[in-house]
C-alpha cells in the first residue's frame, strides 16, 4: 500500500508539471513570437544584444517544458527512437558550441578532447543531443568560476561486440557525495550537500539516464581521483546488431512538435524580411480564450487579413453560423467549448462543413494530435507557434479552396462548353427515391430511418451505408437537415408562424425545431425569419 501511495504521489506530481508546462506554453508564445519579430526587423546592434538575451532565455524555458513532455513520453511507453548513422564527434561539438556563451559568461573553461576523425555510430539524431545537453548543463551548474570543464569522445574496443563510443564530461566542482551518488538519476531529485545554492528542476538527470537506456547504453558517474569534481561516462554500443529491424529503417518524423525554435537571422540591410504581402479580401476567424494571445495575433494577422475574434468555440460556432469566415484559427483548450469540439461541429453542419480550420495548441502529445486531425483539423500548430508559420498556412490554405472552388465550377477547364447528355447513374436514382419518399412525408413526424429504408426498398444498413457514401451524413442527420432547410424557405417567405411552419416540415415539439434550427443557422427560426425580411424590405427600399 505503502508503495502504491508514493506511485500515485510521484504520478499526481509529474501531471501536475505536465498540466502548467501546458499553460506556459501560452506565454513563452507572447515572448518567442514578437521576439522573432524584433530579431528579424530591428538592426540595431545594442538591442539584438538584448533581444538575443530574452530569445535565449525563452528557448531555455521551452527547453524545461520539453524535458517534461519527453518523461511523460518515456514513462508511458510512448517514446520510439529512430536510429541513423551518424557521427556523435559532431554531434557533440555543436552541443558544445552552443554552451560557448555561457561558459563565457560564468567564467568557466570549456574543453574539447574531441578526435577529429568521425565516429559513427547508431543514435537517434532528435534525441540523442539531449542527453550531452543534460549532462553539460549540470557540469555548468556545479563548476565555479575559473574552473574547467572537459568533454571527451573516443572508442573503446569489446570482445563481445562491435565497441563502444565513450563520452565523458570531467568538471572541476565540489564532486558528488557517497549518498547523492546512488540517488542522481532519480526523478526530481537534488542534491541537498552540494554546498552551492543551484536552481533546477531535478529532472535533467533522469532524463539523460532514461535516454541513454533507450539508446541501449550506460552512463555512470564518479568522483575525480587525486583532483576536485567529477565524471560522467556515456557508454553507447556500436554497430546496429542491438536494434531491431524496426527502429533502424523507421525514418525520423520532421514535424517534432516540441523542436525549439531556431533563432531568426537578421536581414543583411536591415529591411523587414516579412510582411510583404498586400492585403488581402479573406476574413479570418481567431478563436481563443487567452487575451493577450489573442490581441496579439489579431494584430499580426491584420496587415493580411480581416480579422475577427472570439473567446471560445460556442461564440464563434454562433458567429460563423451567422456570417461564415474563409477560415478559422481555434485553440484547442478553452472553456464553454474547446476547440476539437468547434472543429467537430463545424465538419458536422452541412452549411459550412467545407470551412478550413487551423487548431493552435499547447498539446504536443501525439493523440491529441491525431484526435484534432480525426475531426477534421485542416492543421495543427503547436505552442510556441512561429507567426511566419501560422501567416503562411492559412494562405496556404485559402488558397487550396480556391482551386478546390474552380475545379468543382468548371473554372479550369471547359467542360461548361461541352453538350452534355442526360445519362442517371444507379446512385442518382437512390437519391431520386430517397428525395421522393422524404419530400412526400415532409410534415409526417413519423418518417424515420426504418420507414425512408422500408419505402425506399433497401436494407437499413446499406441506406446508412450509401447516405454516408453520397452524402458524408448519417441518414437520421439528412432527414433533418432536409426539414431544416425547407423550414428556412418557408420562413423567408414569411407566411407561417413558427409553430405552423415546425408542423408542416415534420417536427412534433415546436422547441426541439427551434434548437435544431439554431444548431444549423446560429439563430432562431424568429430571428432568422426577421433577419431575412429585413434584407428583402432594405433591397425594395
Amino acid at each position: 500500500m505503502q508503495q502504491q501511495k508514493a506511485a500515485e504521489v510521484s504520478e499526481a506530481k509529474l501531471q501536475f508539471f505536465i498540466n502548467m508546462s501546458h499553460e506556459i506554453r501560452t506565454p513563452i508564445s507572447l515572448i518567442i513570437g514578437p521576439m522573432q519579430k524584433l530579431i528579424s526587423t530591428d538592426d540595431n546592434t545594442e538591442r539584438q544584444h538584448t533581444y538575443n538575451i530574452i530569445y535565449r532565455n525563452a528557448e531555455r524555458i521551452l527547453g524545461l517544458i520539453n524535458q517534461l513532455m519527453d518523461i511523460r513520453k518515456i514513462d508511458k511507453g510512448q517514446m520510439k527512437l529512430h536510429f541513423e548513422y551518424s557521427d556523435v564527434v559532431k554531434i557533440v561539438k555543436n552541443v558544445c558550441d552552443s554552451f560557448s556563451l555561457q561558459s563565457s559568461l560564468q567564467n568557466v573553461s570549456l574543453n574539447l578532447a574531441i578526435d577529429k576523425n568521425p565516429i559513427m555510430a547508431w543514435v537517434d539524431t532528435a534525441h540523442f543531443d539531449k542527453i550531452i545537453v543534460n549532462i553539460l548543463s549540470n557540469a555548468f551548474k556545479f563548476t565555479p568560476q575559473n574552473g574547467a570543464i572537459t568533454v571527451s569522445v573516443r572508442k573503446e574496443s569489446a570482445e563481445v561486440s562491435d565497441g563502444y563510443v565513450v563520452i565523458e564530461v570531467e568538471d572541476s566542482g565540489p564532486g558528488i557525495s557517497a549518498d547523492d551518488l546512488s540517488r542522481i538519476y532519480e526523478r526530481f531529485y537534488q542534491s541537498p550537500s552540494s554546498g552551492k545554492a543551484v536552481s533546477g528542476t531535478g529532472v535533467g538527470l533522469h532524463l539523460a539516464k532514461s535516454l541513454v537506456e533507450l539508446h541501449h547504453g550506460t552512463i555512470t558517474a564518479k568522483n575525480n581521483v587525486g583532483k576536485p569534481g567529477s565524471c560522467f561516462t556515456i557508454r553507447i554500443p556500436l554497430g546496429n546488431g542491438h536494434l531491431s529491424t524496426d527502429e533502424v529503417a523507421a525514418v525520423p518524423t520532421q514535424n517534432n512538435v516540441e523542436s525549439v525554435p531556431m533563432l531568426p537571422q537578421i536581414a543583411s540591410d536591415g529591411a523587414q524580411t516579412s510582411k510583404n504581402y498586400s492585403k488581402t479580401k479573406y476574413q479570418v476567424l481567431v478563436v481563443e480564450d487567452d487575451a493577450e494571445i489573442r490581441q496579439y495575433l489579431k494584430n499580426e494577422l491584420s496587415a493580411d487579413f480581416h480579422v475577427q475574434v472570439c473567446t471560445n468555440g460556442a461564440e464563434a460556432l454562433e458567429l460563423i453560423l451567422r456570417k461564415t469566415p474563409d477560415i478559422v484559427v481555434s485553440d484547442v483548450v478553452m472553456p464553454v467549448m474547446d476547440g476539437v469540439t468547434l472543429c467537430k461541429k463545424i465538419r458536422q453542419n452541412i452549411t459550412v462543413n467545407s470551412l478550413p480550420v487551423v487548431l493552435l495548441t499547447s498539446l504536443t502529445d501525439e493523440r491529441s494530435i491525431i484526435e484534432g486531425l480525426d475531426v477534421g483539423a485542416d492543421a495543427y500548430i503547436t505552442k510556441p507557434f512561429s507567426i511566419e508559420l501560422l501567416r503562411h498556412t492559412l494562405l496556404n490554405k485559402l488558397q487550396g479552396r480556391i482551386v478546390l472552388k474552380n475545379n468543382f465550377q468548371g473554372s479550369q477547364t471547359q467542360e461548361a462548353m461541352v453538350e452534355k447528355r442526360d445519362v442517371v447513374s444507379p446512385d442518382d436514382r437512390l437519391m431520386q427515391r430517397i428525395m421522393k419518399v422524404i419530400n412526400a412525408n415532409m410534415s409526417n413526424p413519423d418518417l424515420n430511418v426504418d420507414m425512408l429504408a422500408t419505402t425506399v426498398g433497401i436494407s437499413r444498413s446499406h441506406l446508412h451505408r450509401k447516405m454516408k457514401e453520397l452524402t458524408n451524413q448519417s441518414t437520421h442527420i439528412f432527414i433533418r437537415n432536409v426539414r431544416l432547410q425547407q423550414a428556412a424557405v418557408l420562413l423567408r417567405e414569411k407566411r407561417h408562424s413558427v409553430s405552423e411552419i415546425s408542423d408542416v416540415v415534420g417536427f412534433a415539439n415546436t422547441a426541439y425545431f427551434s434548437t435544431a434550427f439554431k444548431d444549423m443557422y446560429g439563430m432562431t427560426p424568429t430571428e432568422y425569419m426577421y433577419q431575412h425580411t429585413a434584407g428583402t424590405e432594405q433591397s425594395r427600399d
